[in-house]
């Protein structure tokens, strides 16, 4: 009897054990679907970072390819450290469909593009200009697949910008950083002619900023927007802004202070709303290295008459100062700010930035999003793709030798960032059929379009190095007409007749429909071709 008992309360306990077992698996794996539930839908309001691509090159400098969506990067005249040299670039092509990595020493136009004045031509072609050989200039064309050489700038430049003219041209001003120091008025490249002509009444003194290394660096990475009878419009970095004319030797005119605003290097801007000429200013620092970053942030709002006095709005600031970041237009309008350091520090990752923020124009505010596995600061880039994701990468390269780790300082890949609105379960709106991908100014195009269609909007392909991207702008295009076949819908659109709003060149069409909790969700990109008439 006493063995039946003893086998009994073996049982019981094996039992209760096994209930006690099951329970604990039970409750881990509750807590396992509910944290994944979680992490889900957090993701859903943050986005996701994808796994890495890793990369020959630092990538300093970066343009999207309009016919084929594929990515150009290039470092300088060695993989992560640049030099003197003066005949050759490091550059890559990289798939995003694929994740295939093509990459070419590029020797042909004896141009070392490291630093240079860097714009997308109406053409579709990537312009690059100066850097380490300042005086050269160096065009990629994609049809061709090859680097050509063009004429040399007229004065040597380094650091500087550039901007596409609705006419075609290209501007450009500064870049002390290499050639001569000082003096670096502005000058102009006419495509068709093949030639750079000197502006001498554009004077980069008036948008330099007080940098203690003197001109050296206050006339760098200047903030230019393209706008109205092709006038070019310096929004930064300098707390002084300024209006240029590029006619006959060229035109300047002053065009007050960015409000309460310090200077600002190393910060960025971005012309969000075409149409309405605004420009949102984001963070910066007094000084281009060892000083700390800010937070500012501003719109401004330029008026229809260029050279009078555009309208400053100061915002309440982003959640985190920032040097060396970079901004990306997103298709629904929202500016995606990624990277950056809260200290201005080159070439050095200890007080990186590692949360993006999410600017909202309808509401002015800035929401953190999923915080970057890799810093991202300085010869760090950012661009939109046009499956309506944002590619960033780089960050490092230093002169000669890096003062510390390498590894923690040259990022030698690309990472792509996957936005809030491709993640909440909705389905996407496509792009069927477009009428024409060749358009003029003013024209008008009708998109056979699957899904409800409550937006459509185009922005401009782009390029970026050092902060700063002067090509990407939105516009929001005017519905026309619409009507029903068949369960689609059919959107007629017109395109503005100003090429100061729509720089002609080559554009992605997106449509936007709403998603759950009023989410601007949008399609994949067709590319058009807007040209002058």
């Amino acid at each position: 009897m006493s063995g039946l008992i003893k086998l009994a309360s073996v049982a019981f306990v094996l039992f209760f054990l096994l209930v006690l077992a099951f329970q604990a698996q039970f409750t881990k794996s509750v807590y396992v679907l509910v944290r994944q539930r979680n992490e889900s839908e957090n993701t859903r309001r943050i986005g996701r970072w994808e796994k890495s691509v890793p990369l020959p090159i630092v990538p300093v400098a970066i343009a999207v390819l309009p016919r084929s969506g594929k990515v150009l990067a290039w470092a300088a005249d060695k993989p992560n450290v640049f030099s003197n040299a003066t005949t050759h670039t490091l550059s890559v092509i990289y798939d995003p469909s694929n994740h295939q990595v093509y990459d070419q020493n590029v020797t042909i136009t004896h141009h070392n593009m490291f630093c240079p004045g860097l714009s997308l031509a109406t053409s579709g072609r990537v312009v690059v200009t100066g850097g380490s050989t300042s005086e050269a200039t160096s065009i990629y064309d994609e049809v061709q697949d090859k680097w050509l050489p063009g004429p040399p700038l007229t004065v040597g430049r380094g650091y500087h910008s550039q901007a596409t003219l609705p006419d075609g041209r290209i501007f450009t001003i500064g870049g002390s950083w290499s050639g001569p120091v000082g003096g670096k008025n502005g000058e102009i490249f006419d495509p068709s002619k093949k030639t750079w002509t000197s502006l001498p009444n554009t004077p980069s003194e008036p948008m330099s900023t007080k940098d203690f290394l003197g001109p050296f660096a206050s006339d760098n990475h200047a903030w230019l927007f393209a706008w109205k009878n092709n006038s070019v419009f310096q929004a930064g970095p300098s707390t002084a802004m300024n209006w240029y004319g590029v006619s006959s030797s060229g035109t300047h005119q002053p065009a007050g202070s960015r409000g309460k605003d310090t200077d600002s290097m190393n910060g960025n801007a971005v012309m969000y709303d075409a149409l309405a000429g605004k420009i949102l200013t984001l963070g910066g620092a007094q000084h281009y290295s060892d000083a700390v970053s800010t937070n500012a942030t501003h719109i401004i709002t330029l008026p229809d008459v260029p050279f009078t006095k555009p309208r400053v709005q100061q915002l309440k600031g982003m959640r985190y100062p920032r040097a060396y970041a970079n901004s990306v237009l997103l298709p629904t309008g929202e500016v995606f700010i990624t990277g950056g350091t809260t200290y201005a520090k080159q070439w050095a990752d200890i007080n990186a930035t590692l949360v993006p923020e999410l600017f909202n124009p309808d509401t002015l505010t800035f929401t953190p999003l999923a915080e970057m596995p890799i810093p991202r600061t300085y010869h760090s880039v950012a661009v939109l793709l046009p499956d309506a994701t944002v590619l960033t990468g780089g960050g490092g390269l230093c002169w000669e030798k890096c003062l510390g780790p390498e590894e923690e300082i040259n990022h030698l890949d690309l990472q792509r960032f996957i936005p809030a609105y491709l993640l909440g379960g909705d389905p996407r709106p496509k792009i069927l059929e477009i009428s024409n991908t060749e358009v003029n100014l003013g024209g008008a195009l009708e998109l056979l379009v699957e899904g409800e269609v409550t937006e459509v909007a185009i922005v401009r392909y782009s390029t970026a190095t050092h902060a700063i991207n002067t090509d990407q702008r939105r516009v929001k295009l005017v519905r026309a007409a619409m009507k029903k076949q068949k369960g689609r819908t059919i959107h007629r659109v017109e395109i503005p007749k100003d090429g100061g709003v729509v720089v002609p060149g080559y554009w992605m069409v997106f449509v936007m429909s709403i998603g759950k909790g009023g989410v601007k969700v949008p399609s994949e990109a067709e590319t058009i071709l807007i040209r002058t008439k």
